[in-house]
């Protein structure tokens, strides 16, 4: 119980509570755990069954690679440790909004159609890319008010308890 209620420790969870981060990050989650337009590891070229020779542990790695997925997007819906699932949540984004742009510009195609298979259209590249940089407002604002992060952080904070000595 001691090493929770360190100031660091506490930090990871501390939220501010603006109301505008609730709906924010419940939809991120959403967008995570049922991704319009097919999960990562079903984006890369490696685990994707159109590829000629998939490399040993490709199915491990798309099953990996999906389980962060799922694990970040349970994170977001629920307020718990958003400021850890934020990295992991804008690499994913990240790369969905790749895949997505390389869809639209044949340049972009070629360049990453070793590693990605291109899906979408620029919208949907423009929509994950505009996901990934909201994701550095949640970094700073942590996940609102009602979250687990906000229950943790009032329970465990020394000083919001009252002193039973006086």
């Amino acid at each position: 119980m001691r090493l929770l209620t360190r100031s660091n420790v506490l930090a990871a969870v501390n939220t501010g509570g603006p109301q505008w981060v609730v709906p924010t990050r419940v939809a991120v989650g959403v967008m995570l755990l049922f991704p319009a337009d097919g999960a990562v590891q079903q984006l890369l070229a490696f685990s994707h069954p159109g590829f000629s020779v998939w490399p040993p542990g490709a199915v491990a790695v798309g099953l990996a690679i999906r389980g962060f997925e799922v694990l970040a997007g349970v994170s977001f819906v629920a307020g718990f440790g958003i400021r850890l699932s934020v990295y992991p949540a804008a690499a994913i984004f990240a790369v969905r909004a790749l895949v997505n742009f390389a869809n639209t510009f044949a340049w972009l195609r070629d360049a990453v159609s070793a590693v990605f298979v291109p899906h979408g259209d620029w919208a949907y590249g423009a929509l994950y890319l505009g996901v990934a940089l909201l994701l550095g407002d949640l970094q700073v604002t942590g996940s609102g008010r009602w979250s687990i992060d906000y229950w943790l952080c009032k329970r465990l904070n020394p000083q919001a308890k009252p002193d039973a000595r006086r």
